[in-house]
């Protein structure tokens, strides 16, 4: 296991930290070398249901790394596998059969913020500030930024942020129509793991394949969602955690889903 991304287990529950905290965990190329062949483990992982994404020190992720770039031979073959590693991660979180949890406080930058929507849910410490500010150093925003933000707040609102570089609250984030869990100061891990602990005892085959139809469902016509939704349905029907679910409701009582 390497130093700048730690990962820990807790019965089906991961917690994968990014740990280079004099650095505001920014995503340089050693840490997306070092987190993808943990998301590659954990993917692989069936003892692991949920996913969070959390950073070391005083922020979950300041963004892209500004001094490695700079100190980035300016070779497009170079710079091109770069992005590549980068998308790769991105594609890997969205894929995963999973639920990935990001959990964000401090400052949620730039790529930071990519990953962070590219997971299935956000919970953020109070206070926390979303920043997108690729203008300053003459670039466009990455990581699939292009794909989520327009979902969220709409194409104008998007260029907008985008154009004049957003710095915001979560809490104005939320109003402003993104879905985040806006966790009290000092208690984000333990509103994380809340959530967590929440999917992870539920029925998870159903929250996969939804996640799974949910990420394709923006490539598909009306009439390929309603068949893979009856696809979905006669699998889950032969479940134990549907009979399960069916006989709790007419017991009157919790259910106690396995995920099986």
């Amino acid at each position: 296991m390497g130093e700048r991304v730690l990962l820990e287990k807790q019965g089906s529950i991961a917690q994968i930290y990014f740990n280079e905290p004099d650095k505001l965990n920014a995503l340089s190329s050693k840490l997306k070398e070092e987190l993808l062949p943990i998301l590659n483990e954990i993917e692989f992982d069936p003892n692991i249901k949920v996913v969070i994404l959390a950073g070391r020190g005083k922020a979950f992720c300041a963004g892209g790394d500004l001094k490695g770039m700079a100190s980035m031979e300016y070779n497009a073959a170079v710079i091109k596998r770069n992005m590549d590693l980068s998308s790769t991660i991105i594609e890997r979180i969205r894929k995963m059969p999973k639920i990935v949890i990001a959990a964000v406080h401090g400052y949620c930058a730039g790529a930071g913020l990519s990953l962070a929507l590219s997971s299935d849910m956000i919970v953020a410490e109070s206070g926390t500030k979303l920043i997108l500010s690729f203008k300053n150093v003459g670039l466009a925003p990455d990581l699939g930024i292009h794909y989520h933000l327009p979902r969220i707040v709409g194409e104008q609102k998007a260029k907008e942020w985008i154009w004049q570089g957003m710095k915001i609250t979560v809490e104005d984030a939320v109003k402003e129509g993104f879905t985040i869990t806006v966790a009290p100061k000092d208690n984000l891990m333990k509103e994380a793991m809340k959530l967590a602990k929440t999917f992870a005892e539920g029925p998870f085959q159903a929250f996969i394949y939804s996640k799974q139809l949910i990420n394709h469902s923006t490539h598909l016509t009306v009439a390929d969602v309603l068949a893979k939704e009856n696809d979905i349905h006669t699998i889950l029907r032969t479940t134990f955690d549907h009979k399960e679910g069916v006989n709790a409701f007419f017991e009157k009582r919790s259910a106690n889903f396995k995920g099986e």
